[in-house]
């Protein structure tokens, strides 16, 4: 489960680097879509808050 979850957090994360880039050359459409992507992944238990992390 562990593993799961932290391959999915550094998707997100490299969504979001991919669509900054995109957006610094000059590739809205890119972004959009790669905002889109994120959104979709950016559910459930393993982006829910943490009790102990805060």
């Amino acid at each position: 489960e562990g593993s799961i979850v932290r391959a999915i957090l550094r998707l997100d994360e490299l969504l979001r680097k991919i669509r900054q880039a995109a957006i610094l050359i000059g590739d809205p459409d890119l972004g959009a879509k790669l905002q889109q992507t994120s959104d979709r992944i950016r559910r459930d238990i393993v982006f829910a808050m943490s009790l102990y992390l805060q």
